[in-house]
């Protein structure tokens, strides 16, 4: 898709708006948009091909970026009329709206291409779907799709733009949030064919009822031939009934009772049967036989593989090509995971498919990490890629050739000519004819401390560079899903509507900084840590939105506000401590911060006393010091039998507000004010207590998908910490397990034994049969007590070779059961584990 001079006037024309050029300028000619000056990069000869499209939103506004952009060199600009800045030296369109603008150029790349377009909505599994049906049409056909999970009313018309011009089919997600979303979707996407995957509870607030929800999603299908569904929700089959749309449903269906079902919707008729860690499926699709094989057999991944496998069937993907693909499906989100490489930086690993949609959407993930390390990017051949077919190369030099990337390391012979959009005099390029030539040279060696991306068709097994590159190659695991992180933000601010500070101290509760980075990214309002190091830390690694230190060492002030940092006080003289730091310091007006003031309100752990509210505020006032928020601390808030003292702390709290309030005031003279945030309620005051958000709310384990007052519905554990089975031996009856020789059983027991200690992580109270984990479907007791690198589980019956993974905690071993088992919190058991454990982030 281009913008040429006769679409950039008509676009404008029908916008309502206009057109500016300098004198003597070239027509209009643009081949890429963007609305993110972050990936830009000054002097690449894609710039002045470029199209900056300043949007606003809730928490931000493009147009304070064009400055930026124009120096960076970008050749055309979507301005909104309103905006009263000039107009930059460049092409120049203003209109009312400039997403109205990005909507329609999106509408027209669409109505431009060829091919049929597939569209796929619904609350979970979309992305799913989309990239399992893309693997399982394989080269039976050609299919495009969306990048990542771009469905917004941004995403959509961004995915449109970048698909591939001639491709038979192109796979589109949208999703909403809001009434009205999906009609406009809806118009931009036009699709033929409709998905509806399941229909969760996600932003269920936003509409009068389920059934309004569901009319709002089907609104998506209300043009298409036939329409394929992924769930058997009542109220989604009402809505499609009262649109008019029921006839044109297709599903599938696993008779469970041996009465076949007759309903004519189901048109993929199979019987299931449990094979190993897996399931079989036999039955008929229309005239034709099918016998397929899933590697795994939980109702979620079962109910995805196959509304994915009926949607490449309606594509018109061969039942055998399906066959041999679904028996290879692997879970979308292990896809690019982050992994921690040698020298601090970051290694993306993603090597599941390989072809240009799948390579826009890793770039981007490399795009997104922090700070200013250099970035390299090892590449394989595209599978499927015709390096003759030129519309395919045109897209690959646009997908590269705007990229921010020091060192491309190719490997494959499709690539030994080089990459088309790269400048070997800007970024260097290496080439390697296989990956063992790769792997037996030193160029792996020369990226320590750098951020790689990996990203290679699954024939070159791209999988050992990275192991190779990876500086923690432990068999056990805590994996962070950043993707159910962003969920659990958003499900928050639905809910509570009230700004958010994400606690991310102690190491992010045991995540890692690439949570408070992706927070930061989502646009939370604040950050608190406990320790300045940790707030240095995350500035180090890019974080910007104000940050909390909970622990403010007086002595550490001056580095508080070098790095702009903000000091919690809980004592009169950290007031005057402060002052002088900030006169001391020589960082400019704007950046000397103010203080956080924590109130004692009945937790007797820090806080100014009822004697010192007024005074602090005094001080405050004269000594021209900023207070940002008022705070303290419900003790109990989660437990209902306290909540007489939660209450009595609320209104201690307020008492407190307003003595501070005061004092400020009386400081500054009558009718003067200082307005301050207020806060005291953490996840589960928050959620029971709506009398107590105030201005703020300190979000802590709710963030990581836990909520201490069981009120919240819908939040999604981000955390899954889990090993691999290393040893598996027989004990005869009556033979003792472990140290102290105190297990002993009267019958025979399989013994796995796993690379997980007390040292790791799992507490030693978790041994004796106290704790139960994952493995092989169901859950198991530890046998004797846990040693400090390994511990033991009886899997007797069950199916568990060595290699076989378990679960510690995560979907199928709740963290909350395993914290009960061994008399702590989920606090502790994420804080506990410590760095040699393996850390990966991964994006559902």
């Amino acid at each position: 898709m281009k913008i040429d001079a006769a679409f950039w006037q008509q676009l404008a024309a029908d916008l309502q708006g206009g057109t500016f050029q300098p004198d003597g300028a070239a027509p209009p000619a643009f081949e890429h948009l963007t609305t993110d000056t972050r990936k830009l990069r000054k002097g690449a000869p894609a710039m002045g091909q470029t199209v900056f499209i300043a949007l606003r939103g809730e928490r931000h506004d493009g147009h304070d970026h064009v400055a930026k952009a124009e120096a960076m060199g970008v050749g055309g600009f979507i301005l909104e009329d309103q905006w009263p800045g000039p107009n930059p030296d460049a092409a120049v369109m203003r209109v009312p709206s400039t997403l109205a603008a990005l909507q329609a150029i999106g509408a027209e790349a669409r109505r431009r291409r060829a091919g049929r377009v597939v569209g796929i909505t619904g609350s979970n599994g979309k992305t799913t779907v989309k990239e399992w049906a893309h693997f399982l049409c394989g080269r039976d056909l050609r299919v495009s799709r969306s990048p990542g999970s771009w469905n917004s009313q941004i995403g959509v018309p961004l995915a449109l733009w970048g698909m591939d011009d001639i491709a038979d089919w192109h796979l589109v997600e949208a999703g909403i949030s809001m009434p009205g979303e999906m009609s406009r979707l809806e118009d931009i996407i036009h699709p033929d064919l409709g998905v509806m995957v399941h229909m969760g509870d996600a932003h269920d607030s936003h509409f009068n009822d389920r059934a309004h929800k569901a009319r709002e999603k089907a609104a998506l299908f209300k043009r298409c031939d036939r329409i394929i569904l992924g769930t058997d929700d009542p109220i989604m089959r009402d809505a499609l009934e009262s649109l008019g749309l029921k006839d044109r449903c297709l599903q599938w269906h696993i008779d469970r009772d041996g009465s076949p079902s007759t309903t004519e919707r189901h048109v993929l008729r199979l019987t299931q049967e449990r094979i190993g860690q897996g399931v079989g499926l036999r039955g008929t699709w229309r005239d034709l036989e099918v016998d397929w094989q899933l590697p795994f057999h939980d109702s979620a991944n079962v109910s995805n593989a196959l509304t994915a496998a009926l949607l490449a069937l309606e594509m018109g993907a061969s039942t055998e090509g399906i066959g041999a693909r679904l028996a290879r499906l692997t879970p979308v989100g292990m896809r690019l995971e982050h992994l921690s490489g040698t020298g601090g930086g970051t290694v993306i690993n993603d090597t599941w498919n390989h072809d240009l949609d799948g390579l826009t959407t890793a770039l981007d993930a490399l795009d997104r990490l922090p700070g200013d390390r250099k970035r390299s990017v090892i590449i394989s051949d595209l599978i499927p890629f015709d390096p003759g077919d030129q519309s395919q190369c045109d897209r690959l030099r646009q997908t590269l050739e705007n990229r921010l990337v020091n060192r491309w390391i190719t490997v494959g012979p499709a690539l030994s000519m080089g990459l088309p959009g790269v400048d070997p005099a800007v970024s260097e390029v290496l080439h390697f004819n296989d990956t063992e030539d790769l792997l037996d040279s030193t160029a792996l060696d020369a990226l320590e401390g750098w951020d790689v991306l990996v990203k290679g068709a699954r024939p070159f097994a791209f999988e050992r560079i990275a192991r190779s590159l990876e500086a923690n190659s432990h068999n056990t695991v805590l994996d962070l899903d950043l993707g159910r992180l962003a969920h659990n933000l958003g499900l928050h601010r639905e809910v509570l509507q009230t700004p958010i500070m994400g606690m991310v101290k102690a190491f992010a509760y045991g995540a890692g900084d690439a949570v408070a980075v992706e927070l930061d990214k989502l646009g939370v309002d604040r950050l608190a840590v406990a320790f300045v190091e940790e707030g240095i830390a995350l500035r180090r690694a890019g974080v910007q939105c104000p940050i909390l230190v909970l622990n403010a060492d007086p002595q550490r002030f001056s580095d508080l506000l070098e790095w702009r940092l903000e000091p919690e006080v809980h004592a009169l003289d950290m007031l005057d401590a402060w002052a002088r730091a900030r006169s001391a310091s020589h960082r400019p007006a704007d950046d000397l911060r103010g203080v956080h003031i924590k109130v004692e309100t009945g937790m007797h752990r820090l806080g100014l006393g009822a004697d010192e509210w007024e005074r602090a505020g005094r001080m405050c006032a004269a000594l021209d010091t900023p207070i940002i928020s008022v705070y303290s601390h419900l003790s109990s808030s989660d437990d209902p039998a306290t909540d007489g003292h939660t209450r009595a702390q609320i209104a201690t709290y307020e008492k407190a507000c307003a003595a501070v309030a005061s004092g400020y005031s009386k400081g500054q003279g009558e009718g003067s004010a200082m307005p301050f945030l207020r806060h005291i309620a953490n996840t589960a005051g928050a959620a029971r207590f709506p009398e107590a958000r105030f201005d703020l709310v300190r979000i802590g384990l709710g963030l990581y998908g836990i909520d201490p007052s069981d009120t919240l519905k819908g939040l999604q554990p981000i955390g899954r910490f889990h090993t691999r089975v290393a040893h598996i031996h027989e004990v005869p009856a009556g033979v003792a397990v472990g140290y102290g020789a105190a297990d002993v059983a009267d019958a025979p027991r399989t013994i796995a034994t796993l690379p997980v200690g007390y040292a790791d992580g799992l507490p030693r109270s978790a041994g004796m049969g106290n704790a139960k984990l994952h493995v092989a479907g169901s859950l198991r007791p530890t046998v004797g007590p846990v040693c400090m690198d390994s511990c033991m589980v009886d899997v007797t019956g069950c199916d568990v070779t060595v290699g076989s993974v378990v679960e510690i905690f995560g979907d199928h071993a709740p963290i909350e059961a395993l914290a009960t088992a061994t008399g702590t919190i989920p606090y502790e058991l994420l804080c506990r584990i410590p760095p040699r454990v393996r850390r990966r982030h991964l994006r559902t």
